[in-house]
């Protein structure tokens, strides 16, 4: 039996999917039930991953963890060092106590103590915690992830289709545009990669890159658009030259509009939505990841978990693409 932290997570779920369709019986922990059903094979047990005493049954039986409990932004209680530094030690200490062996964590490309983001410093923190103890241990660290019910990618596109695309005018800024890199992996291919740890010698103390083909934050924008069978506009002109040129490009250009946005005013304005808004769209930490950009060495994985990222193309329209007498804003 396999024990899945974050099991209702989105990562989480699809580690368990996979595990299910082998056949291997598979826990997922988590505070809450989950929305909707979980895989077939997949038991659902409640403990916080935060107290050690909570998860003592948890782990019972359990030959090994997967832990992927992780979040992109702080809310109230959920501190990046509590989800990503406390999670971990107290994880660490109900595998301990349960005599289970074998430890993988699911962390983040880019995680190290110098990051200037407070996601990545404590994502290694947690890392480090695995490296000290005794256990039989992986990390995997995968560089943005998409796929159903991302948080990423769905939702940049729930803003190029209505009802947000009317509201927004058809237009949509993209932070950094073309100076951005990012590496996008299937949320599929790290649930595999995960999966095939636990049967490799190989991969034991080691730690993986999860990096896909490089790509700019504005490719990125473009092929979620097309995968949504929209035809996006590209305006690389400064702010305010695109708020005077606003009248004519919404009456002349193909929807929806995008254009970049200077990482310094994303500061400015994600600094300002901190302050204002409980559940801002763009947070200080996020710009500082953005600011930093992506970079991996995939070869290892490649090598020992047989890791080979798909077509961004094909990946984003397996999920974005419009379905059969569904709506999609083509204005012209």
């Amino acid at each position: 039996m396999i024990v899945v932290t974050g099991g209702t997570g989105f990562v989480g779920r699809e580690i368990c999917r996979r595990l299910s369709a082998q056949g291997v019986p598979v826990r997922a922990v988590a505070r809450h039930a989950p929305a909707e059903p979980l895989p077939a094979g997949t038991t659902f047990f409640p403990a916080d991953v935060t107290r050690a005493i909570s998860m003592r049954e948890a782990l019972t039986g359990a030959k090994a963890v997967i832990h992927s409990v992780g979040i992109i932004r702080e809310t109230g209680l959920s501190t990046f060092d509590r989800i990503h530094r406390l999670a971990v030690a107290e994880t660490l200490a109900a595998t301990h106590r349960a005599g289970v062996s074998r430890f993988v964590l699911i962390s983040a490309l880019g995680s190290r103590p110098t990051a200037s983001s407070r996601y990545h410093r404590t994502k290694w923190a947690g890392e480090q915690l695995v490296r000290q103890s005794d256990l039989a241990h992986t990390i995997l660290r995968p560089s943005v992830i998409y796929g159903p019910g991302d948080q990423f990618t769905n939702f940049l596109a729930s803003w190029m289709r209505p009802p947000l695309s009317w509201l927004a005018g058809g237009f949509l800024g993209i932070p950094g545009g073309d100076s951005v890199r990012l590496c996008p992996v299937s949320v599929g291919e790290v649930a595999e990669a995960a999966v095939r740890c636990l049967g490799q010698q190989a991969s034991l103390g080691q730690s993986f890159d999860l990096a896909g083909p490089s790509v700019s934050f504005k490719e990125l924008a473009l092929e979620i658009a097309r995968a949504m069978g929209l035809r996006p506009t590209w305006v690389e002109q400064p702010p305010d030259v695109i708020l005077g040129m606003a009248p004519w490009l919404w009456l002349t250009a193909s929807k929806p509009v995008l254009h970049p946005i200077p990482l310094p005013l994303c500061r400015i304005a994600a600094a300002l939505a901190e302050r204002l808004l409980p559940n801002p769209p763009l947070t200080t930490d996020q710009v500082a990841m953005l600011e930093e950009g992506q970079s991996g060495n995939p070869g290892p994985a490649a090598e020992v978990l047989g890791f080979r990222p798909g077509p961004l193309t094909a990946g984003l329209a397996a999920y974005l693409a419009p379905r059969t007498g569904g709506i999609a804003d083509r204005r012209p």
